[in-house]
C-alpha cells in the first residue's frame, strides 16, 4: 500500500502509476482535488488530510509501505518524522536536503529509506547527471537546463508546477558551484539562450537556486568542478515575475486591505490557475537536459542527456500537462523500485545515490525516454 499526500497535478500522476501496481491512499485538504483523483482508478482511495497536523499524517500513513509527499515541501520534515515513527519509507519531490540529510543515522538504524527530491528537477535531473558521470572517466562540468515552450489561450500566466515554489525560486538569489564552493548570483541572472534539442529549440534560460547545485558535488562518485541549474522563462514570463515583485505581490507579510489583513502572495496564488487545471489548455513542450563535460579514454567529451514531452501528448495519454507528468513519473518509478526490493540502500539519500542505468530503464516503461548524445571536444 502506497500513501500519497497531495492530489494536485503531480500527485495524480503518481497515483495513476502506482494504482496499476496495487492499492493507493491519497490525502489532501482539497475535497474537489480528491474527487478528481478518485476517478482515475478503483485502486485509489482518498481521505481529507491536513498535512500540517502530525497526528493526522500519522494516522493517514499507518499501515502503508511508503509515503510520498507530493504537497508543499514545507511539510517534508513533519511527514518524515511521522514516517520514521510509524516505520514507513519516505519519498519527496523537492525541499531542504541539508536539514533532511541530517536524519541519515536514525533512518539507517530503523532499516528505512528516505529519498529526497525525486521529481523531475531535482530528481530525474540528478539521475541523468549520475548516468553521465558513470559514462565518463573524469568529470569537470555539469549543467542542468529545464526547457519549456508552453503557451495558453486560456490563461495569461501559467505555472506548471507549484506556483508558490516556482515564484519563490524565481525571485531568490541563484546559486552555482565552482571550485569547491557554492557561489551566489542575483535572482534571474546569468541569462543565456540555450540550444535544446528539437522540438524545444533555442530558448532563454536563467540561473536559479536548486537542490542539484548543492547535492551533486557532494554525492556524485566523481567530483565536478562546476555545477549550475538554469530554468527556461519566456521574456513575457520573466517580465511578469518582475512586475509581481515590484508591486509587492510576492510579499508574505500581512497587509491591511479595508477591514481585513491579507498576504499579497496568498491573494496572487488564489488567482493563478493550479497546474492540474491547465492540463488540456496549454500547448508546447517540456523537457529536461543535463550536459556533462569530462574525459573518456583520456579524450575530452561532452555528453547531453535529455528527454522531452509535448503537453498535448501528456493530456491525451494521461490527462496531465507534460511538466506534471515528467515530475510525478520519476517519483512513481522510485516507489515501484523500492516496492520490488530493487533498492537495498537504507538511510536518507538523494537521487544520484541510486543506480541510474536501471532507473532509466524502468522509466522507459512509463514514456520517459532519456536520449544520450556524445561528442568529442577539441
Amino acid at each position: 500500500m502506497f500513501a500519497v499526500i497531495g492530489a494536485g497535478g503531480v500527485g495524480r500522476v503518481i497515483a495513476r502509476h502506482l494504482a496499476g501496481r496495487g492499492r493507493v491512499r491519497v490525502g489532501d485538504i482539497d475535497l474537489s482535488a480528491l474527487a478528481e483523483t478518485r476517478k482515475i482508478s478503483d485502486a485509489i482511495s482518498t481521505r481529507k488530510l491536513d498535512a500540517s497536523r502530525p497526528e493526522s499524517v500519522r494516522r493517514f500513513i499507518k499501515g502503508c509501505d511508503a509515503v510520498i509527499n507530493a504537497s508543499d515541501p514545507r511539510f517534508n520534515l513533519l511527514i518524515m518524522k511521522q514516517a520514521l515513527r510509524t516505520r514507513v519509507h519516505y519519498i519527496d519531490l523537492a525541499g531542504y536536503p541539508d536539514k533532511q540529510l541530517k536524519q541519515y543515522r536514525a533512518w539507517k538504524k530503523a532499516g528505512l529509506l528516505a529519498v529526497l527530491g525525486m521529481g523531475e528537477d531535482p530528481g530525474l535531473s540528478n539521475i541523468m547527471a549520475r548516468r553521465a558521470v558513470d559514462m565518463l572517466q573524469t568529470v569537470s562540468e555539469i549543467r542542468i537546463r529545464d526547457g519549456e515552450t508552453s503557451t495558453s489561450d486560456a490563461y495569461p500566466f501559467v505555472c506548471l508546477f507549484a506556483p508558490g515554489v516556482f515564484l519563490e525560486e524565481a525571485v531568490s538569489p541563484a546559486h552555482y558551484y565552482e571550485g569547491g564552493e557554492i557561489k551566489t548570483s542575483p535572482a534571474m541572472s546569468m541569462k543565456e539562450t540555450y540550444p535544446f534539442p528539437q522540438p524545444i529549440g533555442n530558448i532563454p534560460v536563467y540561473a536559479m537556486d536548486h537542490e542539484e547545485v548543492h547535492t551533486l558535488p557532494e554525492f556524485l562518485p566523481k567530483k565536478p568542478n562546476y555545477v549550475d541549474f538554469k530554468l527556461a522563462l519566456t521574456d513575457e514570463t520573466a517580465s511578469n515575475i518582475r512586475l509581481f515583485q515590484s508591486l509587492g505581490l510576492l510579499r508574505t507579510e500581512m497587509i491591511r486591505v479595508g477591514g481585513t489583513k491579507v498576504k499579497p502572495l496568498s491573494v496572487l496564488l488564489s488567482l493563478l490557475p493550479k497546474p492540474s487545471q491547465v492540463a488540456g489548455k496549454i500547448h508546447g513542450n517540456a523537457g529536461i537536459l543535463v550536459e556533462a563535460k569530462g574525459t573518456i579514454a583520456g579524450e575530452r567529451h561532452i555528453l547531453k542527456l535529455h528527454t522531452t514531452m509535448t503537453h498535448e501528448d501528456a493530456y491525451r495519454k494521461y490527462q496531465s500537462n507534460a511538466t506534471s507528468y515528467l515530475t510525478g513519473t520519476p517519483t512513481a518509478v522510485c516507489a515501484l523500485l523500492l516496492a520490488e526490493n530493487r533498492i537495498q540502500t537504507r538511510g536518507v539519500i538523494v537521487p544520484e545515490c541510486l543506480d541510474a542505468e536501471s532507473f532509466l530503464d524502468k522509466a522507459r516503461n512509463f514514456d520517459v525516454r532519456v536520449e544520450v548524445e556524445k561528442a568529442k571536444l577539441d
